[in-house]
């Protein structure tokens, strides 16, 4: 909580949210900007991110538990008497752990508001829905262990070994690749063809045309 705000940490953050509908690119926009906001707040300015600061938060306990009782899951978060509490699965891997926490803490901020937020994602599909609202959780999450401004600082400085990268940022080697990529950062296919990246994409489904259509064009 900062000295001059009596809110808690979590509310400063929910109250960046605007209170419409948003589009799915304005989502994302709000999760990375929430993430920088966090850590603005919990005064972590280089990595590692520390969970130090959000594990001394009052309003949120955290839990890790055994792979029996997670029900599949590898993070859970609630509401329970009064506060949050967010579950991880202890026998996840270390970047793995930590990038749960991260995902499941995006559930917190986006709890009471998603309904609102959310409402036009999916193409009308609950399912299409649900699965944006996970990897907009899992944007959040990149965001806050692996600000674009300190990966690319990093990358600029010379690190460009993947595992020495993950290794400075505690994450796993996948979650890094992933954002190396999305940031434009790492080529991972340094010798494919210039014309396939303008060849035909072969579409999901096969659409039939009405002759009666093509003799009126």
């Amino acid at each position: 909580m900062t000295a001059n705000n009596k809110k808690s940490v979590i509310d400063q953050i929910r109250d960046i949210a605007p209170k419409r509908a948003l589009t799915l690119g304005d989502a994302y926009q709000l999760a990375e900007e929430q993430a920088k906001q966090l850590l603005r707040l919990l005064d972590i300015t280089a990595p590692h991110v520390s969970y130090d600061g959000l594990l001394a938060l009052p309003d949120i306990t955290v839990v890790v538990e055994p792979k029996y009782k997670m029900k599949h899951l590898v993070g859970i978060s609630r509401h329970k008497d009064g506060k949050w509490l967010i579950q991880v699965d202890k026998n996840d891997v270390h970047g793995r752990r930590r990038y749960t926490l991260a995902h499941e803490l995006k559930h917190v901020i986006d709890d009471g508001l998603d309904t609102m937020l959310y409402a036009n994602l999916g193409y009308g599909d609950p399912d299409i829905r649900s699965q944006q609202i996970e990897t907009l959780c899992q944007y959040f999450a990149a965001c806050f262990l692996m600000p674009r401004t300190w990966v690319s600082a990093a990358w600029l400085n010379g690190i460009r070994d993947v595992r020495n990268l993950a290794s400075l940022f505690q994450v796993s080697v996948s979650a890094m690749e992933i954002r190396l990529k999305y940031l434009g950062l790492w080529d991972s296919e340094p010798g494919r063809a210039t014309r396939t990246y303008f060849s035909q994409v072969r579409a999901p489904f096969t659409a039939s045309i009405d002759k009666n259509l093509v003799d009126c064009i």
